[in-house]
């Protein structure tokens, strides 16, 4: 019995790569043409596709279905930035697809190698190498113009996915700081049962269901960056709450 389940898993992680990347191609293609020729007029419409019918669209195909608790605290046309818990590569589909309103990601830059999906996500996400010190500085200040303009950031304040046998890994300090510095509030996302259904030390997928619960969002106005440490427990114990 668990081998034949491991064979399932195998196979359906290639369906779902096989959706992955023909929708991926389809539309990295499509954006490419529609910035060329109308620059980033269109950024806001092309994330929203992309949160609202691209992400909820592969989950289904893979049979995966999401139930989102608590979105009616989070405001439809307030900036926030969104920090989420991150310990399965459909976490971004999840994130995306449990969103009321167009969300810039938060990248590493060595997606952009992976062939189109990187060139969307260079396109439509804003893209950091944590090595770079010039890099991280750039991020963080092209992450402080974006609030300003009023998009949504999404970070994974672990930085990676979670492979360990914790509920989570230490948080950064990026996200936490860009929070207090720009005095938008944050959105606690927690997502709960994608380990199950994609196990992060593998190639393997299950059909199954994600539960994504929202916090109320965390006022920052009035705090320092004495603060940081403090803040960064509270957004831990709410993830904590649920996992």
């Amino acid at each position: 019995m668990k081998l034949l389940k491991s064979i399932f898993s195998f196979f359906w992680a290639l369906w779902g790569c096989f959706w992955f990347a023909v929708v991926v191609t389809i539309f990295t293609i499509l954006y490419a043409l529609l910035f060329t020729f109308t620059g980033k007029k269109y950024l806001r419409q092309c994330i929203w596709m992309n949160c609202h019918y691209l992400c909820p669209f592969l989950l289904k195909v893979c049979f995966i279905r999401l139930k989102v608790h608590g979105l009616e605290h989070i405001s439809s046309t307030q900036p926030y930035v969104v920090v989420a818990n991150h310990c399965a590569q459909i976490d971004i589909l999840i994130s995306g697809a449990s969103v009321n309103q167009p969300v810039r990601f938060l990248a590493k830059s060595e997606i952009k190698n992976i062939p189109f999906f990187g060139y969307m996500t260079k396109m439509l996400a804003i893209m950091v190498d944590r090595n770079s010190k010039e890099s991280r500085e750039k991020s963080v200040q092209y992450l402080r113009e974006e609030l300003a303009k009023g998009f949504s950031l999404l970070i994974y304040p672990e930085g990676t996915r979670n492979r360990t046998d914790q509920p989570l890994k230490e948080f950064k300090d990026g996200a936490f700081r860009i929070a207090i510095e720009t005095q938008m509030p944050i959105a606690v996302q927690t997502i709960v049962g994608a380990t199950q259904l994609n196990n992060p030390k593998g190639l393997q997928l299950f059909p199954g269901t994600v539960s994504v619960y929202w916090s109320n969002p965390i006022e920052t106005k009035g705090m320092s960056l004495d603060d940081l440490a403090t803040l960064k427990q509270r957004v831990q114990n709410e993830m904590l709450k649920y996992l």
